[in-house]
Formats: structure tokens, sequence, C-alpha cells
């Protein structure tokens, strides 16, 4: 018998450690490869050749731009950052950054087609959203053909509990929306492993009620109200 229930959308975005060489590569996407959980994988400009030609190309792979704050401060060295990835990754319709970065460049973004910002915080800009997100859904649009979300990270909360095995399921809000940033960088490599592992298998089990995502579709969702359509690009854990 069918749910009502407005499904929580879940999406995993992951970085790559700094020097991460072919075979490290090959090691962290590996899980998701075999269990075909969705993932962002977020990416320094210069480290995309490396991710990219260990895995053969972009495949069925969804990459994001990771861009350090200091990228964001003067429009022409933003522009190259961003012209530079896409000469290598192809497409490219995300970007992430950690922390609370100041936005000055919004319609930047939107020109160089970047249409989702996954950042940890968002700034006061006394401005309010233009469209109104779905409820339980952090995100706002401060400018046409841009959505910025906010991140948690991982793993969140009760990292010992990461450490041990002791994963316990989170408990998400019907129709909300949950994108878990990975930074091995700031959390370790060891530990965004564990997290990293925790989150694919759990999803992998196709817990019910939970929805994963791709950076990437997330305005399409809003578009949709945050309810999954019909023929959506959404791909159900297999």
């Amino acid at each position: 018998m069918g749910s009502n229930r407005a499904p929580a959308t879940v999406v995993i975005c992951c970085g790559m450690p700094v020097d991460a060489s072919r075979g490290d590569v090959a090691t962290w996407t590996d899980l998701a490869t075999r269990t075909h959980v969705p993932i962002t994988w977020a990416c320094r400009r210069d480290t995309l050749p490396t991710v990219l030609a260990a895995l053969g190309g972009v495949n069925d792979h969804e990459f994001a731009l990771e861009l350090n704050p200091m990228h964001l401060a003067f429009r022409p060295a933003l522009r190259r950052e961003i012209a530079a990835a896409r000469d290598v990754a192809g497409s490219l319709a995300s970007v992430v950054i950690a922390g609370t970065p100041c936005l000055d460049h919004r319609a930047l973004f939107v020109e160089q087609g970047i249409q989702t910002l996954a950042v940890g915080g968002f700034e006061h800009t006394g401005r309010t959203s233009r469209r109104p997100p779905p409820a339980g859904w952090q995100c706002r649009s401060i400018v046409w053909g841009l959505w910025e979300v906010q991140t948690v990270p991982g793993p969140p909360r009760h990292p010992m509990a990461w450490m041990l095995g002791g994963f316990a399921a989170p408990r998400l809000a019907e129709g909300s929306l949950t994108v878990v940033h990975i930074a091995p960088d700031m959390i370790g490599e060891r530990q965004a492993r564990i997290a990293l592992e925790r989150l694919v298998q759990w999803i992998g089990g196709r817990p019910a009620g939970v929805q994963p995502a791709r950076l990437s579709d997330l305005p399409g969702l809003l578009r949709a109200g945050g309810q999954p359509e019909s023929g959506s690009v959404l791909r159900q854990a297999a």
C-alpha cells in the first residue's frame, strides 16, 4: 500500500583529500559506484584532472567545484576559477564553499551557469528569498537562477559513534532537506571515510521515506515545491 508522506531528501556531498592519487580516488568512489547511491563529489579545480582520470571521465558521477572563500573576493579571479574547472569537467552546475562565505558576486555565478551553491551558513544580506523554499528546506534564492542551500557537517553531532561503528540512522522530518558535507581536509580522511561509508550503506538499504539526490537535482525539486515528480532525474538507491 502506498504512502502519501512526503519523502525526506538527502544529498551527500563529499570532498576529495588534498593530493589524492588516482588510487585514492578509486578507493573513495568505489563504494558509491557499487551501491549506485548518488553522491556529489566536491573537487578543487587543481584536483579535477586527477579525479576525472581515475574515473575514466565524468560518466555517471557528478562533480561540484569546491571554492576557497578567497576566490570570492574578486570577480576576475572567481570567473577564472569557474571557467578553468569547466574546461576540465565540461558541465558544471554546483559549487561548494565551507563556512559562511560573503557572496558579493551572485550574479557572476548565474552568468557562469552555476545554479546551486552549497554553503555552511547564510550570511546576513538584509534581503529575503525571491522564492519561498518548501517547509523544512534550509535554502534561499537571493538572485534569480541561483539557489543557496545550507549544509550540515558530516559526521554530525556524535563523531565517536561513527568511529566506533555505532552509526544510528538519522531522524529526518517528513518533506525536509538535508545536505551533508563530508570534508576530509577538515575532519580527517579516516573519519570522513567512515562517515561516507555509513551514509552510503544506510541509503543503499533504501530506508523508507528517504529520497537521495544530487546537488544539481535541487533546482528542479525546488521548482516542484520539494516533491519528486514523475520522470524525475533522481535515482532511487538500487
